[in-house]
């Protein structure tokens, strides 16, 4: 079970967050655990989310009989295990309404000769009063695995406790997507067949306290790839511009460290500090801009930048940037946030800036004659939007980007800046 305590008030925190919003312009990034270390002088209260659970999908006897008549195996991904040989899969994310949405750790990989399948992405969907269900990701697309037939479902608001039992079912379209991508022909797999005994557990349960604390933005959904997007083929640059204010407050106290993959430029100015950081490229696709429409794009990063100054209570982590790029209206940044002490976030995904595009110190689309054409962006401006104040408390206001006009006073800093260079392919293939 894992407790995440967050606080994000105290009159030192005020300074903290002055400085983290004139600071820098990025969004909140994947931070693992161990990578997290709170500050020894400090004792963070606020409330307490626990989060446990795991789902067990042991086969059955008529599971291995179809198995075997087809020639197909099963093995699981990690972080799930099989030691007990019932695949179990930890609960890594839950929430509570009219269905539940229980989100599993690790996957599937389904052999049959030479070929393979994966499945990742779990997630188990349990309406109240109708069969649950299983869902899980192929390659780039999401399908309803298997149907959750009979069996009790317990769930208890108070204690954030649910417990579902029963066979989880083939359903037909997870029998076409495995019969087709694993090349069954002979002895093809059946909808309806039992894959396994389920038994879920999960608990997600907030314990409020009396100190103030920051609300919660809800995870923004991910974007849906157009049917006309190319691939993006490489990224040369994910840069992090982080504002040099920002920069030289941490710098008095512990100050930024990268991981993951991420790497820092060289130091700079006159107090030799770094002021801007660079993602590996993970993947992404494209639609070009055209006349009568925006470039619609997302890129995603891997990599961790961190951010520690315990005298005045900042400890979070920033990492695996997705940054989509689609007009000025919504363009943004999205990191996977952890903190801990006066910066306490639980570790999940959150709008943290939405970007200006057209503000870009420029922009660029070169042929390269290969069939792949080269995007830059350099120096995109960001700005704090309205759902990512709650990240900070609500201590700093969201501003709209149409400030031309208006009192310098009442102009919003700029929050950072963001340069990208992708390649794709200028041609259907």
């Amino acid at each position: 079970m894992t407790s995440t305590r967050a606080a994000l008030y105290g009159f030192a925190l005020v300074a903290v967050l002055l400085a983290v919003f004139v600071g820098f312009g990025s969004r909140p990034a994947l931070a693992g655990a161990a990578t997290l270390e709170p500050c020894e002088a400090t004792n963070p209260t606020g409330p307490i989310v626990e989060l446990d659970g795991q789902l067990t999908l042991t086969p059955v006897r008529s599971t291995r009989r179809a198995w075997k008549r087809s020639g197909i195996s099963q093995r699981v991904t990690r972080p799930a295990s099989a030691l007990t040989g019932r695949p179990t899969f930890p609960v890594t994310g839950v929430r509570y309404g009219k269905s539940a949405r229980v989100k599993l750790g690790g996957g599937l990989r389904i052999s049959h000769g030479r070929r393979a399948v994966r499945i990742s992405d779990l997630m188990v969907v349990s309406p109240a009063g109708k069969p649950a269900r299983i869902d899980g990701r192929l390659g780039r697309t999401r399908h309803t695995l298997f149907r959750v037939k009979a069996g009790k479902r317990i769930f208890n608001a108070a204690s954030g406790k649910l417990s579902k039992v029963g066979s989880a079912r083939l359903t037909a379209g997870g029998a076409r997507v495995l019969n087709r991508n694993l090349r069954l022909r002979r002895s093809r797999l059946k909808a309806g067949l039992v894959w396994g005994y389920m038994n879920l557990y999960s608990l997600y349960k907030v314990t409020q306290v009396d100190d103030p604390t920051g609300e919660v933005p809800e995870v923004p959904p991910e974007k849906e790839r157009p049917i006309e997007a190319k691939t993006v083929a490489s990224a040369a640059t994910v840069k992090w511009f982080v504002r040099d204010s920002f920069i030289n407050y941490v710098a008095s106290g512990e100050g930024t460290r990268v991981e993951d993959g991420a790497t820092a430029d060289a130091p700079s100015g006159p107090d030799h500090l770094v002021y801007s950081f660079n993602f590996p490229f993970d993947s992404g696709w494209t639609v070009p801009e055209a006349i009568d429409s925006p470039e619609n794009t997302v890129i995603r990063g891997t990599g961790l930048v961190g951010f520690r100054y315990c005298h005045n209570t900042i400890n979070f982590t920033a990492a695996s940037p997705v940054i989509e790029i689609d007009g000025d209206a919504n363009s943004r940044l999205i990191f996977t946030v952890h903190g801990t002490d006066g910066t306490a976030f639980p570790e999940q995904p959150a709008v943290m800036v939405k970007l200006i595009p057209s503000r870009a110190q420029s922009h660029t689309v070169v042929d390269n004659m290969n069939g792949y054409s080269t995007v830059t962006w350099e120096k995109i401006p960001g700005y704090v939007p309205a759902e990512g104040t709650g990240i900070f408390a609500g201590f700093y206001p969201a501003f709209s980007p149409d400030y031309e006009g208006q009192p310098q006073t009442e102009r919003p800093d700029r929050f950072g800046y963001f340069s990208i260079t992708y390649t794709f392919p200028n041609t259907d293939h």
